[in-house]
């Protein structure tokens, strides 16, 4: 007994790679032995495979077994040997797995996902964020970089979380953010001023942009900017985008109060109630703006710009560029029917 004890102490201190080796090796030796042991009950090497695998795993379906002596000790050591060492494999292989779900959570492995969404800083408005996009979008990937948090804020099959400093080269990197689709930053929460957060926010918007730059990858960033006089800085940064949420309520407040309903109809275009706003592909019959909005009037839909350009409904009749992003707003069934 104290000899067994010791000889699975060594095999549970084993090197990983060592024990797979071994219970690999144990199991196929032992297919060929029984097989040569008993030709007569074992009729080749792969009978000898079926009854080894259900000796060790325990389930001993019974329906081959030795006859003979040899046989029947040779039974007896991979009872005791195969079970052990089987027993011990698949106890590693569970730690494994329990030891990788466990840096998930605390955001430490490195993300493989592709064309995915990288939203840094967890914030009352991230959230609100990851929600709408895990509403929106069937097959999203997902994205959160926090140095605040010690685990996930969310376990979700699509969402992942990166643990650190988002200003840091190397967390950026564990988030795949070369493979990334788009990076959205948001201002940090708690006491800091608007300047204090905006410069938050800028740095860890260069950071991106020059490991962009360095790979001569186009990053496509989102900020959140506490104070427009601000933005100039983010511009300088090449950031593509600007979301500046305390001029857009001071704003959509004024013309609430100005003009009833607009805040309504804003609310209805970010939010996934009645009409919503979409980006669609360019089709080959189109030639013109007027040829769009023509034809996606017939089916329901308003075309309203072309990437952030409003003024395409005074120029109707120029022709569309080849890379034109056109918005439209509609319901999700007309979406879904312009889109097929």
């Amino acid at each position: 007994m104290i000899f067994f004890r010791r000889f699975f102490t060594k095999i549970i201190q084993m090197n990983n790679w060592i024990l797979i080796l071994a219970t690999l090796s144990l199991i196929l030796s032992s297919s060929y032995i029984i097989y040569f042991i008993e030709p007569g009950t074992f009729k080749n090497p792969f009978e000898g495979l079926w009854w080894t695998m259900t000796t060790i795993a325990t389930v001993g379906y019974g329906d081959v077994s030795p006859a003979s002596v040899k046989g029947k000790l040779f039974a007896m050591f991979l009872y005791i040997v195969g079970i052990g060492l089987m027993t011990i494999f698949i106890g590693k292989i569970i730690d494994f797995f329990s030891i990788r779900k466990k840096l998930k959570e605390e955001g430490k492995l490195k993300i493989t996902a592709r064309d995915h969404i990288i939203l840094i800083n967890w914030t009352k408005k991230a959230e609100m964020t990851l929600e709408e996009l895990l509403n929106t979008f069937q097959n999203i990937r997902v994205v959160i970089i926090d140095e605040n948090l010690s685990k996930t804020p969310i376990f979700h099959e699509q969402v992942d979380f990166v643990n650190g400093n988002p200003a840091n080269i190397e967390i950026l990197h564990q988030a795949n953010l070369l493979q990334s689709k788009t990076v959205m930053v948001f201002s940090p929460d708690g006491l800091m001023t608007a300047s204090q957060a905006d410069g938050h926010t800028l740095l860890i918007a260069s950071m991106i942009e020059g490991v962009g730059k360095q790979h001569k990858r186009n990053i496509y960033t989102i900020c959140e900017v506490s104070d427009s006089k601000h933005i100039n800085a983010f511009v300088h940064a090449n950031v593509e985008e600007f979301i500046t949420p305390n001029d857009t309520a001071a704003n959509l407040a004024a013309r609430s109060i100005l003009f009833n309903g607009t805040s309504e109809i804003i609310r209805q275009l970010t939010s996934l109630q009645g009409f919503d706003l979409y980006a669609i592909p360019i089709k080959e019959e189109w030639k013109t703006f007027a040829d769009a909005r023509l034809a996606l009037a017939d089916k329901g839909a308003l075309l309203i710009s072309n990437g952030n350009d409003l003024s395409i409904i005074t120029q109707l009749s120029r022709p569309i560029p080849h890379d034109a992003k056109l918005f439209i707003v509609c319901n999700h069934s007309t979406y879904l029917e312009i889109i097929s």
